[in-house]
């Protein structure tokens, strides 16, 4: 599986960030201006849904990494006449679901030393069954330091550790199917939303992504990894609907 995996360069690693562009300055405004520092791949200018204006910020994602070692050379840019910023966007991490866990055979150590062979590794969470002695459920979550290793494997859908072939997929945020809020829930242990690292250019508001569903009604569509009915009992995963640490999340970037 690893020698399928193609080499990349990151997008997190290409991706620059600019705030404080006046209302006026369109995508050929800075095309023509950020343009100069490198082949531009992508521009996404963010502009309110209701009333199309600009939210005053945007995002490049160059062909190379250099370009935003030049961008970010020189803090004085000026779009339209006004100062702008910008700045390496921040990069997220990025998380699988990994299913299929056989009862022996795989322990976290294998999973963490395996997965690290695509990317650095931040941790890896397999949770317990606490109606069973504590016993390691056949499904884990894996959490790498960059979203773009965690989409390639995704795109495999397989990983094969230690002779068994498992699962893997995206791990699902709330509200993306599953029931909400099974016994002591994913709601409750892995909640919060992501703050908005860019506050201090006027709050441009990512919005708080949820927290994952109950444990019982998590996975109905992988063969019950999760164990259990849907919602089993309806009992809300301690910390309430939005998950320990509330709306304002645990401060990930968007």
């Amino acid at each position: 599986m690893a020698e399928q995996m193609e080499t990349i360069i990151p997008e997190e690693d290409r991706k620059l960030f600019i705030g404080g562009l006046p209302q006026e300055a369109n995508d050929a405004d800075l095309k023509d201006y950020f343009g100069t520092f490198g082949e531009i791949e992508t521009l996404s200018l963010k502009t309110d849904p209701i009333s199309g204006r600009s939210r005053g910020f945007a995002f490049i994602i160059y062909k190379e990494a250099a370009a935003i070692t030049a961008a970010t050379a020189n803090e004085s840019h000026v779009i339209k006449g006004k100062k702008v910023t910008c700045k390496k966007a921040e990069g997220r991490s990025g998380k699988i679901f990994v299913g299929k866990l056989p009862e022996e055979g795989i322990t976290k150590e294998d999973l963490e030393t395996y997965f690290a062979g695509f990317g650095t590794v931040s941790e890896v969470q397999q949770p317990v069954d606490k109606n069973n002695d504590n016993k390691p459920r056949n499904f884990a979550f894996v959490i790498f330091e960059k979203e773009e290793v965690a989409k390639q494997l995704i795109k495999e859908g397989t990983a094969t550790v230690n002779g068994h072939e498992l699962d893997v997929r995206r791990a699902q945020q709330k509200n993306q199917g599953g029931g909400g809020g099974g016994r002591g829930g994913f709601e409750g242990g892995y909640g919060g939303g992501y703050g908005d690292p860019y506050a201090m250019y006027g709050g441009y508001g990512y919005g708080a992504y949820g927290g994952y569903g109950g444990m019982g009604g998590m996975y109905p569509a992988y063969g019950g990894y999760g164990g259990g009915a849907p919602g089993a009992g309806g009992k809300m995963g301690r910390g309430g609907p939005r998950g320990r640490g509330g709306a304002r999340g645990r401060g990930r970037p968007y």
